[in-house]
């Protein structure tokens, strides 16, 4: 009897705790996780114009603890929670908010750590560093041997920060820390799925299906660095080709080219825009340029704007462009131009 009062109890000063401190921190964290989604957040970081990812993150996520989660776990954990059901102790835990960053590539790991480490929104917390669950030499190459190192036998791979906000509504001494998971695209599939197959201690798995786990981690750790060193080769690739006007666009060069007029294309984009100009018949450097004049460009972001309320992305851009390879007068353009925009939309 006495622990269901203490229960209810707690219950209701966690649940006022999430509408009071919780949920206006989550409110305030999304706000700053959608601007660092955006390609504009990164352009500090880019060097030269021939990036092909301008942004790093492909997603990130958020959560706020459910209050059954949070009384498991301080039952779970009694020696971090020595005085159980209290305000004391969700107070003390720092994942009542979880984050998730998850890149596309491995070396995008050492611009999030420079990123959160720098960061005018973050304060990391001073008592709990940053810790890696990382194979040993993999941290080094990516210069994030600053970072403890920690161990999961399952073969978990993740980066984790704690950190609370520097500028809050909340007042500075009830500012809760929480915790930023920031991990691969790869990484992140495993770790769902091993989720799914192995959750929390109460249902780990039996000895073989675990050495599966394991073995299936560093495949997927393998996967990630074949990825990875192609990214590495085609931005490089990007930053440094040089091309002619008589050049065929490839995969390498477009990039380069597509800056050039001012359109910094991602590297999921390439096949559609190439497929595009090809169809067209626009398959060299200076043809390409020929076409892509300041003054069109314009004109289609400018009609996008007026027939659908958005400028168009880069595939959209580049689609209508494609079309105006043959067209001799300034009326037959536009009208082109017009035609393209609602058959898109």
């Amino acid at each position: 009897m006495e622990l269901s009062k203490e229960l209810n109890l707690f219950l209701k000063e966690y649940s006022l705790y999430e509408k009071d401190v919780l949920i206006p921190t989550l409110g305030e964290v999304r706000t700053i996780l959608d601007e660092m989604e955006r390609s504009e957040f990164w352009k500090k970081y880019t060097i030269g114009k021939g990036v092909a990812t301008p942004s790093p993150i492909r997603q990130t996520m958020s959560r706020i603890k459910d209050s059954d989660k949070v009384v498991k776990k301080i039952f779970r954990k009694p020696e971090l929670f020595p005085e159980k059901l209290s305000k004391n102790s969700f107070k003390r835990m720092h994942d009542t908010i979880g984050l998730r960053i998850v890149v596309y590539f491995p070396s995008q790991l050492s611009l999030i750590d420079r990123e959160l480490r720098n960061s005018l929104y973050f304060e990391l917390d001073e008592d709990n560093p940053p810790e890696a669950y990382f194979e040993p030499e993999k941290l080094s190459r990516l210069g994030l041997s600053h970072i403890e190192l920690k161990e999961k036998e399952s073969g978990y791979t993740s980066i984790h920060y704690m950190a609370r906000l520097k500028d809050s509504i909340i007042p500075p001494i009830d500012r809760p820390v929480f915790e930023i998971q920031v991990r691969t695209l790869a990484q992140e599939l495993w770790s769902e799925l091993e989720h799914v197959l192995s959750y929390k201690p109460e249902t780990r798995p039996h000895f073989s299906a675990q050495r599966r786990l394991q073995i299936l981690s560093r495949e997927v750790s393998v996967i990630d660095e074949h990825f990875n060193l192609l990214y590495e080769e085609l931005i490089h690739n990007q930053e440094t080709i040089t091309y002619k006007d008589t050049d065929v666009l490839t995969f390498e060069n477009t990039p380069k080219v597509l800056a050039q007029v001012g359109v910094q294309c991602a590297l999921t984009e390439l096949n559609p825009i190439l497929k595009s100009l090809y169809t067209r018949n626009i398959s060299t450097v200076g043809r390409f340029l020929e076409i892509a004049t300041p003054l069109r460009l314009a004109t289609i972001r400018n009609n996008y704007v007026s027939i659908t309320g958005h400028a168009p992305d880069n595939i959209e851009l580049i689609s209508t462009l494609s079309i105006l390879n043959d067209v001799t007068s300034k009326n037959a353009e536009n009208e082109r131009i017009k035609a393209s925009i609602r058959f898109q939309k």
